[in-house]
């Protein structure tokens, strides 16, 4: 009875926000006052944390998310398996609840608001795996933000507004299995690449995807 509510909500609206380009283009078929205004954070409260990254002997790799998201880590399960046959990896899953992976060590953390930043600055890399479909299309890259903000590097699905978020300096935007485990390979073995492109990614949500650039649109 309600499945088609949004368009008609859309189409009679005064103007439309989208939080990425392909929502914008679905929004523009029902309503031409339409403003692209992504998600952003505010980055007094991600601290830069950029500058922390060492050799250690265990790689640790990040995501955030949620029961309902945690679908999409069965994309990194074949290439983290090949990847802890090389090296000590350490998975951390904030808010949610990993699939079985051989040779890796996973630790699995509640989210809460109050440990969040915390969480995520002890991240060597950040990662956001998601399927190809309309529905990734559709989402606005939060976990990609909230890493980059912490001054973590990322590795990514080529999906959705993804693309538009992450450039070559800031991380990895892969699209198979192999582009998953040479991307965490060679973030591993280079820490100044990895603070270098955790300096990119700090830089890139203060211009672009940050409360304080965005507060006076």
């Amino acid at each position: 009875f309600l499945g088609n509510k949004i368009d008609v909500f859309i189409k009679n609206a005064a103007a439309v926000t989208a939080g990425n380009s392909f929502l914008a283009s679905y929004a523009l078929n029902y309503n031409k006052n339409v403003t692209i205004l992504p998600t952003v954070v505010d980055t007094n409260y991600y601290v830069d944390y950029s500058e922390k990254y060492s050799n250690n002997d265990t790689f640790t790799i990040g995501w955030i998310g949620s029961v309902s998201t945690c679908q999409y880590l069965t994309e990194l399960i074949l290439p983290l398996e090949k990847l802890g046959i090389i090296l000590n990896v350490r998975l951390v899953i904030v808010g949610g609840s990993a699939p079985d992976i051989s040779n890796i060590e996973i630790v699995e953390i509640p989210w809460s608001i109050d440990t969040e930043v915390s969480i995520i600055k002890d991240f060597d890399v950040g990662v956001m795996p998601l399927f190809d479909d309309e529905w990734s299309r559709g989402k606005c890259a939060f976990k990609l933000i909230q890493y980059m903000a912490c001054g973590v590097p990322v590795v990514a699905s080529r999906v959705g507004e993804n693309i538009q978020l992450v450039s070559e300096e800031c991380g990895f935007l892969v699209s198979n299995d192999t582009e998953w485990l040479n991307a965490l390979l060679s973030l591993c073995k280079d820490s100044d690449k990895r603070t270098l492109m955790g300096k990119a990614s700090r830089e890139r949500i203060v211009e672009k995807y940050s409360l304080q650039a965005h507060a006076s649109t």
